[in-house]
């Protein structure tokens, strides 16, 4: 019975990497003709079907196949078959149908998992394990693409332990695990690992292949392609050149042009690097020349329009990155896409076109995706040094189940107790760890929130749109000086979101930057002074970032509303014995006397949580008090707290 590992071509496409079987030739049309015969008996239906669904690339026909195999495994399934040989290849069927049906792109993700988990089940439970370790695989790949890195990784561990178990008969298995490891590990930026598994994967292949094995040797040249990948994102361009080399080596032999295609531009941005515009430049086109697929030509297109950028022509730069970035949508590659935005921001600003370069920069920052893996890499280091100790204590009890038993009870019992130490170990120090982790994950949670509080949507979005009206009122200048600042503001938030501790200078920096925008928000409703103390060395004064902005925020937001004169934001630095203290003053309307006590904005709160945190003390307390005139009636209010900082000289 055919494997259904036709999951590699259909799941797999945008990895660079899959697994697909070594078919015989067929004459599809004739197969075709026999599944329409009604007299064909249903297991010979589902064989020939089977075949079909290997050798067709049609969307619509594929849907209309695997569909029929479901449905005619589900009719005599539904039947009470007596002989258990007939009722396994049904449900053998049934389990290729729900491995075929969850890599079919229009289906939700959760509804792939689901029938990729009813697929192992159902291999599972007529022991055909190999079948359930490919579908275990192809599991792994949909989790992947969910970025739940973790779950992948344990799922192409559990098919590997399957692979290794009955090695000599299955080095393809075995290749593809370490294939799909190795493209994993270099998406989560661990690359040592990553390269391991792929020139395993390599090995494996070797022990199957021959010269003239043309789709082993394709598969070959992408894992030499896909480790050049890691060496270039490690700025490694002798290794990464050497494996583009290896990889376009063996595709030409079979007339490859996806391959070849591919590290021609990996090729290319080498050369970029270099500076080496032409060589690039001519790499780039014989690849989109030779691209067989959106995926090779959108990724060419897109670093054509860099070449050309870098070389001034700016019109084709911006002709190759419009096309580029129209493949990339469609392709949903969102790398792709933020290059594209990124340069198109640049090349429009650089032409004077302020509206479009407005435009690009908006797409860009939607774009921007600050989500990373870094929290996984020590969690994948256990699951690696799980997999080894599964692995030797897998091969162990095996060795010992060939010896003498009764000789060796004695060896049983230690092993045992041995385990339990081991176990017992293992789960105190994950403990441990667990500990360690989320008093991080709590302290980094905190300036997330914060960082999110000021960089909030409605903030950005008001910004540009007040930009894009100052441009439509041909008001350049203003618009140019005022966009310069919010791209300088963007900039510094995302930057000190990252660091524990940056200079006073900087945080002034911030501050004035942010008021700038806010006045071009508010329509320059209120002008505002910074003072810092003659005494206070700015730049060797070492704070928290972003401590003072949801003070000054809720001065201007709530403070200055409703006032119909002119309002005054004043902000002042102090430092008294040793101590420094922030105080801001408005002219507004003061607190009331629920707000003075209550109602604070959600970065205040988070804020007052960090400072409590950084001061250690339980009690610390930020002042708040209105301004009142000769007659007590209130003319404004003021917020004074203690800043913990560090003297670095």
């Amino acid at each position: 019975m055919p494997k259904i590992k036709l999951i590699g071509k259909l799941l797999f496409a945008f990895t660079f990497l899959g697994l697909t079987n070594v078919n015989a030739q067929y004459d599809v049309d004739s197969l075709k003709t026999i599944i329409a015969n009604p007299k064909l008996h249903d297991t010979t239906k589902l064989a020939t079907l089977s075949i079909v669904i290997n050798n067709t690339i049609e969307d619509k026909e594929l849907k209309q196949y695997i569909d029929l195999l479901g449905e005619i495994s589900k009719k005599n399934l539904q039947k009470k078959i007596k002989d258990e040989d007939l009722h396994r290849k049904y449900t053998s069927y049934l389990a290729s149908y729900y491995h075929s049906l969850s890599a079919r792109y229009e289906l939700d993700k959760e509804q792939q998992l689901k029938y990729i988990n009813q697929s192992i089940q159902l291999y599972n439970s007529i022991k055909m394990y190999d079948e359930a370790s490919y579908a275990l695989v192809s599991k792994g790949v949909l989790l992947d693409r969910r970025n739940e890195s973790l779950k992948a990784i344990d799922c192409y561990y559990k098919a590997l332990k399957y692979f290794e178990f009955q090695k000599d008969k299955s080095y393809e298995g075995i290749s593809y695990v370490y294939s799909k490891l190795g493209y994993t590990f270099g998406k989560i930026k661990n690359n040592p690992m990553s390269i391991k598994y792929f020139k395993k994967a390599i090995y494996f292949i070797d022990k199957i292949a021959t010269d003239n094995h043309i789709q082993y040797q394709e598969q070959k040249s992408l894992l030499y392609i896909n480790i050049g990948s890691v060496y270039l994102e490690m700025k490694d361009y002798k290794n990464a050149g050497a494996n583009f080399d290896l990889g376009i080596e063996l595709s030409k032999k079979n007339n490859g042009h996806f391959n070849t295609s591919i590290a021609l531009s990996k090729l290319a941005v080498i050369d970029m690097h270099f500076n080496r515009l032409d060589e690039a430049e001519q790499k780039l086109l014989k690849a989109k020349l030779l691209s067989p697929s959106p995926v090779t030509t959108s990724y060419s297109l897109v670093n054509l329009g860099k070449v050309y950028f870098k070389k001034k022509n700016y019109e084709e730069a911006q002709k190759n990155l419009t096309e580029g970035l129209k493949l990339s949508k469609f392709l949903r590659n969102i790398d792709l896409q933020q290059q594209s935005y990124e340069l198109l921001y640049q090349i429009n600003k650089l032409k004077g076109n302020y509206k479009e370069s407005t435009a690009m920069l908006e797409l860009f920052i939607k774009m921007s995706d600050s989500t990373k893996e870094e929290g996984v890499k020590n969690e994948l280091k256990q699951q690696q040094m799980k997999h080894e100790y599964q692995k030797k204590e897998f091969l162990y009890k095996i060795a010992t189940e060939r010896k003498n038993a009764v000789k060796n009870n004695w060896l049983i019992g230690l092993a045992a107790v041995l385990l339990i130490l081991l176990i017992a170990s293992y789960f105190l120090y994950r403990n441990y760890k667990q500990k360690q982790a989320i008093a991080h994950f709590e302290k980094n949670e905190l300036n997330r929130k914060l960082l999110l509080s000021q960089m909030n949507p409605h903030f950005i979005f008001n910004s540009i749109d007040n930009i894009q009206s100052l441009i439509y009122n041909k008001q350049d200048a203003a618009a140019v000086n005022y966009l310069t600042k919010f791209s300088k503001l963007t900039r510094q938030i995302l930057e000190n979101s990252n660091e524990s501790y940056i200079t006073l200078s900087e945080e002034l920096a911030m501050i004035d930057n942010y008021l700038v925008i806010q006045q071009l928000l508010y329509n320059n409703k209120f002008d505002f002074h910074i003072n810092v103390d003659d005494s206070i060395d700015t730049e060797n004064i070492l704070l928290p970032p972003m401590l003072t902005q949801p003070f000054i925020e809720n001065a201007i937001k709530h403070g200055l509303k409703n006032t119909t004169e002119k309002g005054q934001i004043n902000i002042n630095f102090e430092f008294a014995n040793e101590k420094l203290f922030f105080e801001i003053i408005d002219n507004g309307v003061g607190f009331t006397a629920n707000e003075t006590v209550n109602k604070k904005s959600l970065a205040m709160k988070i804020t007052k949580e960090r400072l409590i945190n950084i001061s250690k003390k339980s009690d610390f307390e930020v002042q708040t008090e209105n301004r009142l005139d000769d007659k007590k009636n209130v003319i404004g209010a003021k917020v004074f707290f203690e800043i913990p900082y560090i003297y670095d000289n």
